[in-house]
């Protein structure tokens, strides 16, 4: 339990420097005098007043610590607590191919030119696919081939 509590960190720590705010406000702003009007008017202040009596003086001593943890909660709120793991390595993703290959009688033709040597379509498609292929991790390859009709 403790461990958890010590893992935890603040994404903006800087937040929580807007803890004092009230009790430097209350400390700097003059006070409020009585005779001071409020800025909201009523017309029946006066009865509001008499309803009230003395509850809500006595609730209003219990209302500033609720109104400093609600303060202090919303400070570390904002300062976004977080717990840290491990890091997640997200799956790689691949994309889907389908290669096509000639088998027909015209790819052993020999008119390419491969490492300064002449060799056949073939041949020369089989070198092109594996180099491509090794350098494609992750993905799905399918492969079609065809000569006279397609095989499967």
């Amino acid at each position: 339990m403790i461990a958890e509590l010590l893992s935890w960190e603040f994404a903006w720590p800087w937040m929580l420097l807007a803890l004092p705010l009230p009790w430097l406000a209350a400390r700097l702003l003059p006070p409020t005098q009585a005779g001071q009007g409020g800025a909201l008017r009523t017309p029946f202040f006066g009865e509001l007043e008499t309803l009230a009596g003395t509850a809500a003086r006595a609730r209003k001593s219990h209302l500033s610590p609720w109104m400093l943890m609600a303060w202090a909660l919303l400070c570390v709120a904002a300062a976004r607590p977080q717990i840290l793991g491990e890091a997640i390595k997200p799956p790689q993703a691949g994309r889907d191919l389908l290669l096509a290959v000639d088998l027909s009688g015209s790819m052993a033709a020999e008119d390419m030119r491969l490492g300064g040597r002449i060799v056949d379509r073939l041949t020369a498609v089989k070198a092109v696919l594996g180099d491509f292929l090794e350098r494609r991790a992750g993905d799905r390859v399918g492969l079609l081939l065809f000569g006279e009709r397609a095989y499967g």
